[in-house]
């Protein structure tokens, strides 16, 4: 049934793209806003972000408890919608496709507006310096690759759909408020071993020993940030000598291979859960 589940919402993605209309989070949004302000004078203030994010869970693992306890296949359209809405937001593919092109005949305005769109702070970032453009890129492109579906993917095999949307709410809500960091740590703790995974699979599908010498010094750290170890073990599945100088020609390949890695990469997650639930049952 979860594999199933998995099939159809991968299968409706596809159709839709990034209009996807389950993707509306101004309701979690405007309930974030009104429980802060409820609690703002109480004595659990601190943990409003707890609050907000456990009731509506709560509330969907209350419905697929009732509803699965009627009938399975009853619970198959409520997990394949908690699925849906739980995948990640907006544009991927599309906007670094055309960061890459912008990139190659060097159109610097264009190639900033394509890295804000992907979610790149680009303050920082004076005027033709396409150096540090393209490793800003590059890391936020492979952090975004890795919380839109990887790390969703992930918890729903494991735990199933009310966890894949507890991750979902509680990174929304990172999002809305960065400055708290009590959250942003437990959001780092569901991605700490999601990202050690990926970077084992990357190695099957892309350098063996570039990602493996790359992710070794990763794998029991817990200091670096889920970015920081996704992009070790992009730069050696693509086998990238970091001692590179980079260049737009440089960035602009390993990021057309970075789409081709992901992509070859979640087949390999597919298939490979398929196996263990045959194998299992």
């Amino acid at each position: 049934m979860d594999l199933l589940t998995l099939i159809i919402a991968i299968a409706f993605v596809q159709v839709w793209g990034a209009e996807n209309p389950l993707h509306k989070d101004g309701w979690f949004v405007q309930w974030c806003d009104g429980l802060q302000a409820r609690l703002k004078a109480s004595a659990i203030r601190e943990y409003t972000w707890l609050v907000a994010v456990l009731v509506p869970v709560l509330c969907v693992w209350l419905l697929a408890e009732a509803v699965g306890a009627v009938s399975a296949w009853l619970l198959l359209p409520i997990s394949v919608v908690v699925m849906l809405y739980s995948l990640g937001r907006g544009e991927f593919t599309n906007i670094v496709s055309e960061y890459t092109k912008a990139c190659y005949v060097e159109d610097w305005p264009s190639a900033m507006e394509r890295a804000q769109r992907l979610g790149v702070h680009t303050d920082g970032v004076d005027e033709g310096d396409w150096s540090a453009l393209h490793e800003q890129v590059l890391t936020e492109a492979g952090y975004r690759g890795f919380e839109r579906s990887f790390v969703i993917i992930f918890w729903f095999l494991i735990t199933g759909p009310v966890v894949a949307l507890l991750y979902r709410l509680l990174f929304i809500y990172c999002q809305q408020r960065p400055s708290e960091d009590l959250p942003a740590k437990c959001l780092w703790a569901m991605e700490w071993p999601v990202t050690r995974l990926l970077g084992l699979s990357f190695a099957f599908t892309g350098n063996f020993v570039g990602c493996y010498n790359r992710l070794k010094e990763c794998l029991i750290c817990f200091k670096r940030s889920s970015q920081e170890v996704l992009t070790q073990s992009i730069l050696g599945a693509l086998s990238v000598d970091e001692n590179l100088t980079q260049s737009c020609e440089v960035t602009r390949k390993e990021l057309d291979l970075l789409s081709k890695l992901y992509k070859r990469t979640l087949w390999f997650w597919l298939a490979s859960a398929a196996l263990i639930i045959i194998v299992v049952h």
